[in-house]
């Protein structure tokens, strides 16, 4: 190659470099009217019976930080013989009598829209009560996981070492005593939950604008307050469908060791590889905080991150994702304990906020609120994205109903090799 060439390809990667630079810088936009009609509003969006709407218009009620599709963004390609969900059956968990697929997802998930992503093609894609797979939706604590695996990311760039408090990486939280004992590693974990009374929590909530009018400094401030983490600390699953302070934690650890707002950052180390279909945001608080609980995305673009994980595992040297991370989530079991994950079959194991699947092969999941959740089988490279409005943030019967379809999916498909 001459030295033309050389700097040709180095002026392209610059310009390519810069573009991407260039569309994650976020858009800050305001929060809505705060109300649908006349029944629903700031304070009661996320009860049960109103969940469909307000899942399907978080911008309604909170601000956000935005983020453009990719210009260059291509349709997930179709399978050219897709699933029939409403032909393909299964034994529903509640009686054991055989449902079809699309019927149990309707009635024991509240589902919103699934899509079926096998070896890259869509294998079957589906939409209930008016959603759309291409809209934007508000993953509440699905989103957490990747929060993690944007931790991992920041050890392997050296951004943060795990072995260190959190209290050490943000200034504001210094004076916090009960945030030495929390390492940087234990926070990524997912597992630490802090003994939070209903008060604390309700609390967090009205901080962070999840509950009605929010406060004008924001969670941080909350985070900030003297003595706010005195409490006791030990391994317990989420306490609310948006998670819980460590959560708005975390967020606020990436954004120092990184001195940009998380949404750039999520942009910068995962959407530009993404190239997703439609505009990405978080939700924020009052004081322009990004919110841990407050990923919002289509459900098309839900599944490419699935496909990404998948992709990082078959070509390690071309992503971003550490390798040994995706050789973390997928190592067999050891047989501990699991709070929270009852309903699936035992030996199932919580990773970095993602679950690692009992039984045979590399399977993973995102098991987020209301039924929400992204499996990802990375022997089959299948992904199965779901976006549901069940009114109980999460349940065994939830799991076990997911973890059925996940099985009779995969069983549905072609062997590896064949399309």
């Amino acid at each position: 190659m001459n030295l033309g060439h050389v700097l040709c390809a180095g002026a392209l990667l610059a310009g390519t470099a810069a573009q991407a630079a260039a569309s994650c810088v976020p858009e800050r936009l305001p929060a809505g009217s705060r109300a649908l009609g006349e029944w629903i509003d700031a304070g009661n969006w996320r009860t049960p019976g109103h969940l469909r709407a307000g899942l399907r218009t978080p911008e309604t009620f909170l601000p956000r930080l935005s983020l453009p599709a990719a210009p260059d963004a291509q349709p997930l390609p179709a399978a050219a013989q897709p699933l029939d969900l409403d032909r393909l059956t299964l034994d529903d968990p509640v009686d054991g009598t055989k449902r079809s697929v699309a019927a149990l997802l309707d009635s024991r998930l509240a589902a919103e829209s699934v899509l079926v992503l096998y070896n890259g093609r869509v294998f079957a894609e589906r939409a209930w009560h008016d959603a759309r797979t291409d809209a934007p939706h508000l993953l509440q604590r699905a989103g957490r996981p990747l929060l993690s695996l944007l931790g991992v990311m920041a050890l392997a760039q050296g951004r943060l070492a795990g072995e260190r408090a959190v209290a050490r990486y943000v200034p504001a939280l210094a004076n916090q005593a009960g945030l030495r004992r929390l390492s940087v590693q234990r926070l990524l974990d997912g597992e630490a939950r802090f003994d939070w009374s209903a008060a604390d929590l309700a609390g967090w909530q009205q901080a962070a604008g999840w509950a009605g009018a929010p406060a004008p400094g924001g969670v941080r401030d909350w985070l900030r307050q003297p003595v706010r983490w005195d409490a006791g600390l030990r391994d317990q699953p989420p306490p609310t469908a948006e998670g819980g302070p460590e959560d708005d934690l975390l967020v606020w650890l990436l954004a120092e060791a990184h001195g940009m707002p998380l949404a750039r950052l999520f942009c910068e180390q995962l959407l530009v590889r993404l190239r997703p279909e439609q505009p990405v945001a978080w939700l924020t608080d009052a004081a322009g905080s990004e919110l841990a609980g407050g990923l919002v995305m289509s459900l098309r673009d839900f599944a490419r991150l699935g496909q990404l994980l998948v992709e990082a595992r078959v070509s390690p040297q071309r992503s971003r994702i550490p390798g040994w991370f995706v050789e973390a989530l997928t190592a067999p079991a050891t047989g501990g304990e699991a709070p929270g994950l009852d309903g699936l079959r035992a030996g199932a194991e919580a990773r970095y906020g993602f679950v690692r699947l009992a039984g045979p092969g590399a399977r993973i999941a995102i098991l987020g609120a209301h039924g929400s959740s992204l499996y990802v089988d990375f022997d089959r490279r299948l992904v199965v994205a779901l976006y549901a409005a069940h009114p109980e943030p999460g349940s065994p019967l939830q799991r076990a109903t997911l973890e059925r379809l996940w099985e009779r999916l995969s069983a549905a498909l072609p062997a590896p090799g064949r399309r």
